[in-house]
């Protein structure tokens, strides 16, 4: 029986760090990064993760979200998954991603792949809570929750360990975020644990 991974992307995870905007919370925030020549990072970054388990996808069942939450990625790098859910194309939501989790966890994954940053981090907490495994692939401005892998490459190994039944310590980890606006204004403000709000 093929074991069942879910892959999550967060599309505009990190626009806003390149052009200085110290992070990519909120629609205008987006739009202005993209105005500003902004580069999509989070998904050159899961396809790097995927890289990695591409030599084991005979043995697993990709399960994803349409488009550029990950069927792009997954497709690019010669997986054939399972699409469920929909979406706006260029508008996802944080809501997207926390609804993703939600039938991905209902679906029966044993893992759940995501490429995002601490927001992304927060949303998934919030719909799986706990109930499954899940490590994040670095492409955000803020990361400073310890799901992360330390690279792409990182992660995609990692999973690929734990999809193959090797040995791989399994321990709870914080996830932290912290408020976009008041470090626009050179405060720092963070949350843990289950915060509130949305990440998009």
């Amino acid at each position: 029986m093929k074991r069942r991974l879910g892959l999550i992307v967060n599309p505009i995870a990190g626009i806003g760090g390149r052009v200085g905007l110290k992070g990519s919370d909120g629609r205008e925030t987006q739009a202005r990064a993209l105005e500003m020549g902004a580069v999509k990072l989070a998904p050159g970054r899961a396809v790097e993760a995927l890289r990695r388990i591409l030599p084991m996808r005979e043995e697993i069942e990709l399960i994803t979200y349409p488009g550029e939450m990950g069927e792009y990625e997954a497709r690019e790098c010669g997986f054939q998954p399972m699409v469920i859910g929909s979406i706006s194309e260029g508008a996802t939501t944080s809501e997207d991603t926390r609804r993703a989790a939600r039938e991905m966890l209902e679906m029966g994954v044993e893992l759940i792949l995501f490429a995002g940053g601490d927001g992304t981090a927060r949303d998934i907490y919030e719909a799986v809570d706990g109930e499954v495994p899940v490590i994040g692939i670095p492409a955000g401005v803020k990361i400073h929750s310890g799901v992360y892998a330390i690279n792409p490459s990182s992660a995609g190994d990692v999973a690929s360990m734990f999809l193959r039944g090797e040995r791989v310590e399994i321990r709870e980890s914080e996830v932290m975020d912290i408020d976009e606006e008041a470090f626009r204004e050179d405060r720092l403000s963070a949350r843990g644990g289950l915060p509130g709000g949305d990440s998009r």
